[in-house]
């Protein structure tokens, strides 16, 4: 399968979630790393699909497309797409809908990941 099909438009995105049970997760996913991953597939539980919205940041690392492309290759993922925030995608909530933000939390493990990264430089520019 190419994961890449899993990526849809926002208003797509929007249709889908008319069908079966999702969770909806907003973030920043920059970059995506294992605790991310994780995190996404303990919020798949009970047969919900699992949709991700892509928040375009201020400053980021990756681009919301490489993003996208990332998220879309994990396996928990159904779909995913690119907008300013995931109510801008849900016109409705129904009782088969669950909705996830928690951008501050995501913004810090991006500022986690930057500063292991800028240590681990230190760490090697001392050798």
């Amino acid at each position: 399968m190419d994961t890449r099909e899993k990526i849809v438009a926002p208003d797509a995105a929007a249709g889908l979630l008319k069908n079966d049970a999702w969770t909806v997760v907003e973030g920043l996913f920059d970059p995506l790393t294992v605790a991310q991953a994780k995190r996404l597939a303990a919020l798949c539980r009970d047969g919900r699909k699992l949709l991700a919205v892509i928040l375009p940041g201020d400053n980021p690392l990756l681009s919301a497309d490489a993003r996208s492309i990332l998220i879309a290759a994990l396996r928990v993922v159904d779909a995913v797409t690119i907008a300013g925030s995931a109510r801008q995608i849900i016109a409705s909530f129904n009782s088969e809908l669950e909705l996830i933000e928690d951008i501050d939390a995501d913004a810090a493990r991006s500022t986690e990941f930057v500063n292991f990264v800028l240590e681990r430089h230190r760490l090697v520019a001392k050798l």
